[in-house]
């Protein structure tokens, strides 16, 4: 991931957390054109920001705020769009989010799945995969124990 992607999304996090606590999701008006108010174009282009915008707009609750329903139909609208024009990799990973956000799903389940993905990738990092399959690993026999346990 680039330094300006993790950038993005560290902003995007640290955002929605302000939002949060302070009830303001007016950090989102950064990514909209001041003068259309449309969210700017140059984010059609960047499928990676796109999907942690969509990722970030899947955090709130009961539709409350009118910018991130915003967010949320033109990051979908645009996901969808890019799909086939992205490498198979990461077309992947942008489906599978569409399907199921992280928000909604569940983190050690989804674990394994982006562990395939990752694999995939030409950057990943030899040492973090193996530790994250170990760790899966470990926790599914920890799992399987208690489960023979109670059987």
């Amino acid at each position: 991931m680039s330094a300006r992607i993790e950038n993005m999304y560290t902003l995007l996090v640290a955002h929605f957390v302000c939002w949060v606590l302070f009830g303001k999701a007016d950090v989102f008006k950064k990514f909209k054109d001041e003068e259309e108010g449309k969210f700017e174009e140059s984010l059609i282009t960047d499928a990676q920001e796109l999907l942690s915008l969509y990722e970030a707009t899947q955090l709130m609750v009961h539709r409350e705020c009118h910018i991130l329903e915003e967010a949320l139909v033109f990051t979908t609208t645009n996901l969808e769009s890019l799909l086939p024009h992205l490498n198979n990799l990461f077309a992947e990973q942008v489906n599978h989010a569409l399907q199921l956000p992280i928000r909604k799903a569940l983190t050690r389940l989804e674990s394994r799945t982006y562990m395939t993905i990752y694999q995939e990738d030409d950057r990943h990092n030899q040492i973090l995969l193996n530790f994250a399959k170990l760790d899966f690993n470990l926790l599914q026999k920890v799992h399987q124990r208690e489960l023979s346990g109670i059987t």
